[in-house]
C-alpha cells in the first residue's frame, strides 16, 4: 500500500471513528453511538459528543486558525450544559465556521446552530425552538436550588434565539426592537411550547442564513457573517 493510500485510509478512519476530517476541515457533529438508547432513539447532545467535538475543533484550529471549518450537524436536542459548552467553543474559535444542518435543529442543537458565522439548512431539514425540560430529585432545598439554576440556562437559550434574529439582516424581525422580538418569541412558545419552522421559515425569521445549494458556496461568507462571532 502506498503512502498516499495509507494516508487516505487513516483519514476515512478518523471520519468514521472520531468525526473529524483534518484534510478538508470538516467536523461531523452527530450522536455518539455508544450512547444510543435501547429503543433506538438518537442519543443527542451529551458529554461524549461535547468532549469529542471540542477536541476536534481544537485540532483543526491548531492546524490553521484562519481556514474555514464546516460542521456537518445531524443531531437532536439534549443536555443544556453540554450544548452550551459546544456553543462557547464555536464562538471562541478563531476560524470562520459554517454549520450545515441535516434532519432537524431542535432544542439544544437549534442553539448550537446560532454560534456559527454561517447557518445553512439542508432543504428538508427543520428548526424548532423551545425552553429546555427540567427534572430534579433530592431534598426540597436541592430541588429549589436546581430549579433556580435551571432558570439561568433558560435565559441563556432565550437570549441566544433573540440575538440570532436581531443580528440577521435578511430576517423579517431585523428592524424590530429587542423587546418586540422577545414578546413575539414568548407568545409563540406560550401558545405552542415546541415551535417548528421549515428550513425556509427559519431563514425568513433569521434563525438561519440560507438553504444549501452547492458545496462550493458553503464557505462563502458575507462581511456580516464574518463579524458575528466577534460581536
Amino acid at each position: 500500500m502506498s503512502v498516499v493510500e495509507q494516508s487516505e485510509r487513516h483519514r476515512i478512519t478518523d471520519i468514521h471513528e472520531y468525526g473529524v476530517d483534518t484534510k478538508n476541515f470538516v467536523i461531523y457533529l452527530q450522536g455518539v453511538e455508544e450512547g444510543a438508547m435501547e429503543d433506538g432513539d438518537e442519543p443527542g447532545v451529551e458529554y461524549r459528543m461535547a468532549n469529542r467535538f471540542i477536541k476536534n475543533l481544537d485540532i483543526l484550529t491548531g492546524q490553521d486558525d484562519k481556514f474555514p471549518i464546516i460542521i456537518s450537524m445531524k443531531t437532536c436536542g439534549g443536555e443544556v450544559e453540554e450544548g452550551m459548552a459546544m456553543y462557547d467553543a464555536i464562538k471562541a474559535a478563531p476560524n470562520p465556521i459554517v454549520i450545515v444542518n441535516y434532519t432537524h435543529a431542535r432544542s439544544m442543537s437549534s442553539i448550537i446552530l446560532q454560534a456559527a458565522n454561517k447557518r445553512v439548512m439542508m432543504p428538508h431539514s427543520s428548526f424548532m425552538v423551545h425552553m429546555g425540560d427540567e427534572a430534579f430529585f433530592g431534598t426540597v432545598k436541592q430541588v429549589r436550588t436546581n430549579l433556580e439554576w435551571g432558570k439561568k440556562f433558560d435565559a441563556d437559550m432565550f437570549n441566544a434565539y433573540v440575538e440570532a434574529v436581531k443580528r440577521s439582516s435578511h430576517g423579517k424581525m431585523y428592524n424590530w426592537s429587542r423587546i418586540k422580538i422577545e414578546k413575539w418569541l414568548r407568545e409563540q412558545m406560550d401558545a405552542k411550547e415546541d415551535v417548528f419552522f421549515t428550513a425556509i421559515e427559519a431563514i425568513e425569521y433569521g434563525f438561519a442564513d440560507e438553504v444549501f445549494s452547492t458545496w462550493e458556496s458553503v464557505t462563502d461568507f458575507t462581511p456580516e457573517q464574518l463579524a458575528r462571532k466577534s460581536a
